[in-house]
């Protein structure tokens, strides 16, 4: 019995080491973004999935040609969009013959460690160009993220990207839409 009690003293002991009790810092923070970062340029949407909250809220303002659309997002809608997205960046690539490349970078503005530590809001700005300049994502965001079982996921983010197209050389500006 004594046996028992020890192996469960040293088990909740290392759930609350390794995930309950571990603080969210700006390191972790910055880790996060990294690793979205990698993800976006390995074209992997199922790892930005990953790091999203089962309860997350993505809200976006997308500007394409002078036209705004609204959108509301949960955690399945928004990995969705990230699957459909690469899908579309492919079917782009070939279009243009051959491969899309992709650049991606992002800036921290802002992280604001809230007072438990157990949650940040960050505020920054982000840009994804795809082949070359033909098209680029240019976004503003604040994003709430979590520890979440041991793991850094987003819990909402509030973005305005502008989508800008200038595929005069390889395709037209409304080729980029067709299905």
């Amino acid at each position: 019995m004594r046996n028992i009690a020890i192996v469960i003293a040293l088990c909740v002991g290392a759930w609350y080491y390794f995930i309950g009790g571990r603080k969210l810092d700006e390191p972790l923070v910055r880790q996060y973004y990294e690793q979205e970062a990698h993800a976006i340029l390995s074209r992997d949407p199922e790892r930005l999935c990953k790091q999203l909250s089962s309860r997350a809220v993505v809200q976006d303002r997308t500007t394409v040609l002078g036209q705004s659309q609204d959108s509301t997002l949960n955690r399945a809608q928004a990995c969705d969009a990230a699957r459909d997205s690469f899908k579309t960046f492919e079917v782009i690539g070939e279009a243009m013959g051959g491969i899309l490349t992709i650049e991606y970078d992002y800036h921290l503005d802002s992280v604001e460690l809230s007072s438990d530590r157990k949650s940040a809001i960050v505020k920054g700005t982000s840009r994804l160009k795809m082949g070359e300049q033909a098209m680029q994502f240019a976004s503003s965001f604040e994003q709430r993220i979590e520890r979440e079982l041991g793991q850094v996921r987003l819990v909402r983010s509030d973005q305005s990207t502008l989508v800008r197209l200038q595929g005069a050389g390889a395709m037209r500006q409304s080729d980029f839409f067709k299905k």
